[in-house]
Order: C-alpha cells, then structure tokens, then sequence
C-alpha cells in the first residue's frame, strides 16, 4: 500500500481509502477498507497525528493480506506520524 499526506490547518487527521478493482472482487476490497476503517478507529495513537489529510491506496498485492500483516503495515506506515505531530 501506499501512504499520502497533505497537511491542513485544522488540527484534526482525515482518513480516505482507495482500492482499485485490480486489487479483487468487491468482497475483498471491501474487506480491506473495513479493516483499515476500524484499525484507524481503535489505534491508541491516532490522537498525536497532526492535522493531515491521510489517503491510504492499496495495491493488487493487498488482497492476499492477513489482517495481522495489514495491522502492522499501518502502524510502519503512520506510526512515525504519530510522533512526529507532537511537534
């Protein structure tokens, strides 16, 4: 997947996902944004990210992802803005 970040001047993180049709059926697309929809709901440290607009765009090799593997994916991908938006 790939991660895109555009800041903002309010201070609260926006979330928009985008899953292609060569990434599966509409099962497994919509399997993935669920997924990524309730990790960003539940992540503890979503409260430190600054004000951005966050866009997550998932790639063909997605769909044979395991939920654990997608869940550590996201956490490499936002993590380091987490601790960076304290600045």
């Amino acid at each position: 997947m790939t991660l895109h970040v555009c800041r903002r001047t309010e201070p609260l993180a926006r979330l928009g996902i985008t899953v292609s049709r060569k990434v599966g059926n509409a099962v497994v697309r919509n399997r993935l944004k669920r997924w990524t929809r309730e990790f960003y709901r539940r992540w503890p440290e979503r409260a430190g990210l600054p004000g951005t607009d966050l866009v997550i765009h998932f790639k063909p090799a997605a769909a044979a992802a395991s939920h654990a593997a997608l869940e550590r994916e996201l956490v490499a991908l936002l993590g380091p803005l987490a601790s960076s938006g304290a600045r």
